[in-house]
């Protein structure tokens, strides 16, 4: 399977303008190399965060809230990389990084956006922990779940006349957003976010879930497809519970998988159901929110 953008020269050039002035922190831009399959351990992610004295008080900041609801105060970076572990200190950093660096430094988050990417980002992790695949990890599929919409973000604020043309045009017939972004441009919003969060670094299996989540095989699908299918599927229950990215309606976005029938059982009754969801978001918005 080809990389995002592999086939679009002027999708290029898009992800260029936008990476030109939508770029990680220097530390950001290191943590996506810092897998935790061994060859890095919980002290070189420790140090990494450290170094940015900002993230460094964000991530203790989300450590000791009702995010993670640990029972111990955590004092250190390192100590929070212990006793909540590899995989989720990273996540939190990176999707810290993200969401605060989407913003212009003078403003707070846009809630509506980021409500809305990271509940999908939650429930797509937990439909991975509820229906175990050797090919995906829960730490991915937040990841991709929470920036499955990165893209269309990015458009909006470097170019955004290019959602609008293509709204209109959907809207003036029968096809979807996504069918007249690639009649007009050749590209989708979401393969514009594949392949920018390649230029920042972030594992291929991530980039090719943002990028193919609308056009996701039958739910239950396996190989490449199934990453895109959990997002694809998470998106689809946080729209049932009311939630939109504020760009595009749901309405005019492509058919993803059938979500009549949810795994999520136990696992999202663990956490407090959709209503718990919810206030984990919350908690992560008033995180970023607090930094400006």
């Amino acid at each position: 399977m080809s990389e995002p953008g592999a086939q679009y020269p002027q999708l290029d050039l898009l992800v260029g303008e936008i990476a030109g002035t939508r770029s990680l922190t220097p530390v950001a831009a290191r943590v996506p190399a810092l897998s935790g399959d061994g060859r890095f351990s919980a002290h070189e992610l420790a140090q990494a965060i450290s170094s940015d004295p900002a993230l460094t008080a964000r991530v203790l900041r989300l450590a000791n809230s009702p995010y993670f609801s640990h029972p111990r105060r955590i004092g250190t970076i390192r100590d929070a990389v212990v006793l909540l572990g590899f995989h989720q200190i990273r996540a939190a950093a990176l999707a810290l990084s993200v969401v605060n660096g989407s913003t212009d430094g003078e403003s707070a988050v846009d809630e509506h956006f980021w409500r809305y990417s990271l509940t999908v980002g939650l429930v797509a992790e937990v439909l991975a922990h509820s229906e175990p695949h050797e090919a995906v990890r829960p730490e991915d599929a937040f990841m991709a779940g929470l920036l499955h919409c990165i893209g269309r973000l990015a458009i909006q604020q470097v170019r955004p006349r290019i959602l609008e043309r293509a709204t209109l045009v959907a809207g003036a017939g029968e096809g979807s957003v996504e069918d007249a972004q690639r009649s007009l441009f050749g590209y989708t919003d979401a393969e514009v976010g594949g392949a920018l969060l390649l230029e920042w670094g972030f594992a291929p299996v991530i980039a090719l879930a943002v990028a193919r989540w609308p056009r996701c095989v039958a739910q239950g699908a396996d190989g490449p497809d199934y990453l895109p299918a959990i997002v694809a599927r998470a998106h689809d229950l946080t729209v049932t519970a009311g939630l939109s990215d504020g760009i595009i309606q749901p309405a005019h976005t492509a058919p993803t998988c059938d979500s009549s029938t949810s795994p999520l059982g136990p696992l999202l009754e663990q956490a407090g159901g959709m209503d718990g969801l919810a206030r984990r978001v919350s908690v992560f918005i008033e995180t970023v929110s607090a930094g400006h």
